[in-house]
């Protein structure tokens, strides 16, 4: 795994700034959201990606939409750079909308969640903490929303295939008029 860290300061070469780069990492997604978390360079142990993007770095969704980031302390303090908080639309907690990126910021999960927990329990992938996969399972099946249920088969089908058990048959629709 690497290890997230501040980016450089800027070099001069032949009189021309160079300016500095996020820190090299190898997750990507096409809006470029990951790149732009690491560049915030939030303290480790202060945050933790929620949500689909925790399924999207293992490669059980194709794409995502945006970051959801659950942050404190430190972390906090540095989103409130970005913009002022504004109420959660859950109506639980606080809310800090990055202002060029599809990545929001919160200060909680959602209910029965505890920061404390999503953090330190946390999945470290390329230096980036993610909630992890049982509790983002658990989250999706308690909200149970049409967009989750496809998550939900993915890590299913991902359980099945750790544990070594076949896929389910298919089901087999019996013709009512053969039946009688």
């Amino acid at each position: 795994m690497t290890t997230l860290t501040a980016t450089a300061p800027a070099r001069h070469r032949r009189g021309l700034a160079v300016v500095p780069s996020a820190p090299r990492m190898l997750l990507t997604d096409p809006a470029g959201l990951f790149a732009e978390l690491a560049r915030l360079a939030l303290p480790r142990g202060d945050f933790v990606v929620c949500g689909s993007a925790a399924l999207y770095v293992r490669g059980l969704r194709a794409r995502m939409g945006d970051l959801d980031v659950v942050a404190r302390g430190a972390a906090w303090d540095i989103v409130r750079t970005l913009a002022a908080p504004q109420p959660a639309l859950s109506g639980y907690g606080l809310v800090v909308n990055h202002p060029t990126a599809a990545i929001e910021f919160v200060d909680r999960w959602t209910p029965g969640w505890p920061t404390d927990y999503l953090i330190a329990s946390a999945d470290l992938i390329d230096g980036i903490p993610f909630m992890r996969l049982g509790d983002v399972l658990a989250w999706k099946q308690r909200a149970r929303r049409p967009k989750d249920l496809p998550d939900i088969a993915a890590v299913h089908r991902l359980r099945r295939l750790w544990n070594g058990d076949p896929a389910p048959a298919p089901a087999h629709k019996t013709d009512w008029r053969k039946a009688a």
